[in-house]
């Protein structure tokens, strides 16, 4: 009896820092980890067409707008960029 068998790997959210991918298959889980945990994991993927959410999610994916840390990481980074000279603003 013959398997197919496709080569692939996986990695953690985390692990994937500095990288960009082709292409992708995300589980964003039931809950979100840490603030903007799930954009870090879309964003690395070059294009939204190459990702494959599994198992794929409507309500989760809406709700990670509605995360407290998320807005209060928001409003912190705000805060900071205030601090930063004009001039000195990529």
């Amino acid at each position: 009896m013959q398997l197919p068998v496709c080569l692939a790997w996986a990695i953690m959210v985390h692990k994937s820092q500095g990288l960009t991918l082709e292409k992708a298959v995300i589980d964003l889980g039931n809950k979100e980890f840490a603030a903007g945990l799930s954009f870090v994991a879309i964003s690395h993927v070059c294009a939204l067409k190459n990702i494959l959410f599994s198992p794929f999610s409507l309500e989760r994916l809406l709700r990670v707008k509605t995360y407290k840390r998320l807005h209060e990481r928001i409003t912190e980074e705000k805060r900071l960029i205030s601090l930063i000279p004009q001039h000195e603003i990529c």
